[in-house]
């Protein structure tokens, strides 16, 4: 028992109020992600089955445009409402969005019933939109209020023990529906492969409806003053209120309009907030590059069976998330405690670079996999949070409003960037103009390069304004 209680004082820290916020936060992000990791895989599923393979690559195209408008209506959100409403709606409307997806699943000309592939099948189109926006829309909200309610100290502690709780979320669900869909192929589950997709997607849903009653409980046993922050980004937005209060001026149309476009105006106006962008971005280009391989091989694996497909992704995405679990807690708490910042940013790129040029070496089915576990467990496990902490010292602009265009428009112009960049690939191959190596070495050398300075560059910044008290975004 005194062990337990040891146990849980290391991950939740020794404060009683500390320990309720961390692990209410803790369970959001358990569902959310366990949700997100259902979706996603089932979203490039779906899309292949319904639409096509070859059609994967427009997708995250056509997908910046669809997320565009979004955005500006998200950011109107924020402004109407306070930093808990806005995680319990968008929970809720994705918590709705998935049911009806789940139902249209089984439509037998709209959904999976229906086997002619081709991109007049909107369905494949919206429900790949849909999962889309989880990343901006709901896994980026809830890091927005995290960092919103969490000091810079936390960086050390709290914050892994949220992502080990994160990962958590992403392994029991990865796992559950892995053994599902494998059973589900031989013969052992009594429904039919359309139905199985249905009953995960209807679980998606339902964990995303525990995300408002976790936000319930927080607001009401944690007190108002222990869910500031960073100090002195409060104590900013509090002044501003208090002038727009003192104005008394009735909001316009131009106030609204400013409103809704400010996060991109955070984002081009200040050079910390771009670099999380770039941070995002390159991270992104290299994932969707070697993604993409990886879901030409589950498809040939999967031979036309949707069963088959789900259970390939859903036992990949498992040890992605393993191996994450497995970094966070061996090794994220000690390399930023004895690295910092600054040094820790630095290792990602560099880490990501060795995976890619062993794979580079080792080239075959093996290495895709092992390479894609590897850099997708680094991801999760130390850069992710990383990047989500440099928002600590930033304004409500920025860890709302800049932060859903970083991983809405950033990461899915990212993902077009990543996906011309296969085109271009087998353009090039194909003709014989450059041999794979060469290529993929200038390429992702210059990315790796460039990610490396940038990291180094934030990482300074963020130590240096956190030093010094100030407020990234705030004005002048």
């Amino acid at each position: 028992m005194k062990l337990l209680r040891s146990l849980y004082t290391l991950l939740f820290g020794d404060d009683p109020l500390e320990q309720k916020k961390v692990l209410l936060l803790g369970l959001s992000f358990f569902v959310a992600i366990g949700s997100y990791t259902l979706a996603k895989e089932l979203k490039d599923s779906v899309f292949m089955q319904i639409v096509g393979y070859e059609y994967v690559p427009a997708a995250k195209f056509w997908s910046i445009f669809v997320l565009i408008p979004l955005v500006f209506l998200y950011s109107r959100m924020v402004d109407l409402l306070k930093r808990h409403q806005v995680l319990m709606l968008v929970s809720l409307i994705y918590t709705f969005g998935g049911l009806i997806c789940a139902y249209y699943f089984g439509h037998p000309t709209i959904g999976l019933g229906n086997t002619d592939q081709g991109a007049d099948r909107w369905f494949g189109w919206i429900f790949y939109f849909f999962v889309e926006g989880y990343s901006p829309f709901l896994v980026s909200v809830i890091w927005a209020f995290v960092n919103s309610v969490m000091k810079p100290d936390s960086v050390k502690s709290s914050y892994v023990t949220l992502t080990a709780m994160k990962l958590l979320g992403g392994m029991v669900t990865a796992l559950g529906a892995w053994y599902f869909l494998t059973y589900q192929c031989v013969g052992a589950c009594m429904i039919s492969d359309v139905a199985s997709y249905q009953v995960l997607m209807v679980v998606a849903a339902l964990l995303l409806s525990l995300i408002p009653l976790f936000c319930f409980i927080l607001v009401r046993v944690v007190p108002k003053n222990h869910l500031h922050g960073y100090e002195k980004a409060y104590q900013y937005e509090k002044r501003q209120q208090k002038i727009h209060d003192q104005v008394g001026q009735k909001t316009s149309f131009w106030d609204v309009l400013s409103g809704m476009g400010s996060g991109i105006y955070v984002l081009v106006r200040y050079p910390y907030v771009f670099g999380i962008f770039l941070l995002s971005f390159f991270w992104e280009v290299v994932n969707v590059s070697f993604n993409y391989v990886r879901l030409g091989v589950g498809k040939d694996i999967a031979a036309g069976s949707v069963a088959k497909l789900g259970a390939y992704l859903f036992g990949q995405i498992f040890f992605v998330q393993f191996a994450g679990f497995v970094v966070v807690v061996v090794g994220a708490r000690t390399l930023v405690s004895h690295l910092g910042v600054r040094k820790s940013l630095m290792v990602i790129p560099l880490v990501t670079g060795g995976i890619i040029l062993a794979y580079l070496w080792l080239d075959g089915f093996l290495s895709i996999g092992v390479a894609y576990i590897v850099m997708r467990a680094v991801n999760y496990g130390i850069a992710g949070p990383l990047r989500e902490s440099l928002y600590i010292p930033t304004t409500k602009a920025t860890k709302f409003k800049a932060k859903t265009w970083i991983d809405g428009f950033g990461a899915k112009l990212a993902k077009a960037s990543g996906s011309g960049y296969n085109i271009f690939t087998a353009f090039v191959l194909n003709n014989g103009y450059v041999s794979a190596f060469t290529l993929h070495s200038i390429f992702f050398g210059g990315v790796i390069g460039v990610w490396t300075l940038i990291a180094s560059l934030m990482g300074a910044v963020y130590e240096r304004t956190v030093k010094e008290g100030g407020v990234i975004g705030a004005s002048e």
